[in-house]
């Protein structure tokens, strides 16, 4: 069933799961900006009737038939994750001016936290997803089933490490260069909602050490831990309204999608 736009007030559409998405709500809740979130189920079929066959030319998906999407209070749709940032941004109070070195500062920011989506959290998702799955349903001592499915770990954690790696000292010097303690100075903006959200994301995994790796980078580690402070009232309500009090994201998956039934929850 389709939830109409109502006017006056941001719709967000996205799947019922903390991935992609989930940046778009961090910065709505740390914009204190209400809005109707529109959580599609099952997946990906839960998505149908928004896309162009079903709506014609009154899709709110813009033709691309995938989500993230937005519809603003006066209708207006967007799509494309780092758009919707910015677009949200802009509108929220939470942006730089347009068309500014600050602006295109914190798209490009913003453009980094998609690249770490795309290439460290989805290309670790399955592999942490199967490796949960078997340590729930197997124990720890038989978890190591799991490298069966997945492979060696020095294998698939290669590029996504490399990439993180990477990233870090980046976002540690536009830290740096903005003065802090966000990453385009003293005010929040989107950018920093991004780059938060997948960081708090993939720096729980465990084939990472978030303590070590955030240990050279002082600013950013600081940001990490002020930004935790600042969404903790949202991630709280997440977890539990939509978790099932499951505060991991792989573990909520894994508990979600086992296929032991002794060690499956099904989400109410």
């Amino acid at each position: 069933m389709v939830v109409a736009h109502t006017p006056g007030s941001w719709r967000l559409i996205y799947f019922d799961a903390p991935n992609r998405g989930e940046q778009v709500r961090i910065l709505f809740y740390l914009a204190s900006t209400p809005f109707v979130d529109v959580r599609v189920d099952p997946y990906p079929q839960g998505l149908d009737p928004y896309k162009k066959a079903a709506m014609g030319n009154a899709s709110p998906l813009l033709g691309t038939d995938l989500c993230p999407a937005v519809t603003a209070p006066d209708g207006t749709h967007c799509v494309e994750t780092a758009e919707i940032m910015r677009f949200v941004g802009q509108r929220v109070g939470m942006a730089p001016p347009a068309e500014s070195e600050a602006d295109a500062r914190a798209m490009k920011l913003t453009l980094l936290a998609q690249a770490l989506l795309n290439q460290v959290f989805y290309a670790l998702l399955k592999p942490m997803v199967v490796r949960a799955i078997f340590e729930r349903g197997l124990g720890e001592r038989l978890g190591c089933v799991a490298s069966l499915l997945n492979g060696r770990q020095a294998t698939f954690l290669e590029k996504p490490r490399s990439k993180l790696a990477r990233a870090l000292p980046e976002l540690e010097g536009a830290l740096e260069a903005s003065g802090g303690p966000y990453l385009c100075g003293a005010a929040l903006t989107y950018a920093d909602a991004a780059v938060f959200h997948v960081l708090n994301e993939v720096l729980a995994f465990k084939c990472f050490d978030k303590e070590e790796l955030l240990k050279p980078y002082p600013l950013l580690c600081a940001f990490v831990s002020e930004l935790e402070r600042k969404t903790a009232g949202w991630i709280e309500k997440r977890v539990r309204e939509h978790q099932m009090g499951i505060p991991s994201t792989i573990d909520f998956f894994a508990a979600t999608n086992t296929p032991f039934p002794w060690s499956r929850v099904a989400k109410k």
